[in-house]
């Protein structure tokens, strides 16, 4: 699409100033991904999420082609699926070399990795006394269909989703540790 505006100089000592605006089909792409966030936003996804993800989805063609899925699904379970595959690859590059000043240590990744199960249920039990799941979206800033698939999968928690959980619950480096090690002692072998 090619518009062109000119100042009519005819009869006029006026010279003339010609503005040419061109769309190529990147730009009408980011119209298209702009049109998701706004139903993103309309949906009540946190703001954040859908901030990070039009950056990305810029930049990435793997993140626009899932929030493009994503407005046309009409299942609400696989939007939220596709909800949580986006943040899975926001999250994705915070895992290589971003480093937070934020802390969580953990003694044993190898004790935890062979029982995220225990760890996730019983970290889940905290989130619970702590107002649930849709609270801890809204103090996190991800998704609650993100959330879900955290504590339902039983696969290794990515170290950037524990810290914004940790941060959330207030709980620091020596409350996790001993956390994890309290729950180990309950667990019947």
């Amino acid at each position: 699409m090619t518009m062109q505006l000119q100042h009519n100089t005819g009869g006029s000592k006026k010279s003339g100033t010609s503005y040419k605006t061109t769309s190529n089909g990147k730009e009408l792409e980011q119209i298209v991904l702009l049109e998701i966030a706004l139903e993103m936003y309309n949906e009540k996804l946190p703001e954040i999420f859908i901030i990070n993800a039009i950056r990305a989805a810029f930049d990435y063609d793997g993140i626009a082609d899932l929030m493009k899925l994503w407005k046309v699904e009409e299942d609400q379970t696989e939007r939220s699926e596709i909800i949580a595959d986006i943040q899975d690859m926001l999250d994705a590059p915070l895992q290589q070399g971003k480093t937070e000043e934020f802390y969580v240590k953990f003694n044993d990744l190898d004790t935890i990795a062979n029982n995220i199960r225990l760890f996730k249920d019983s970290l889940l039990s905290v989130v619970e006394k702590n107002g649930g799941i849709k609270n801890l979206a809204h103090l996190t800033e991800i998704p609650q269909p993100s959330l879900s698939r955290f504590f339902n999968s039983n696969s290794m928690p990515q170290r950037s989703t524990l810290i914004k959980i940790a941060k959330a619950l207030d709980i620091d480096e020596l409350k996790m540790d001993s956390f994890w090690n309290s729950n180990q002692d309950d667990k019947k072998y």
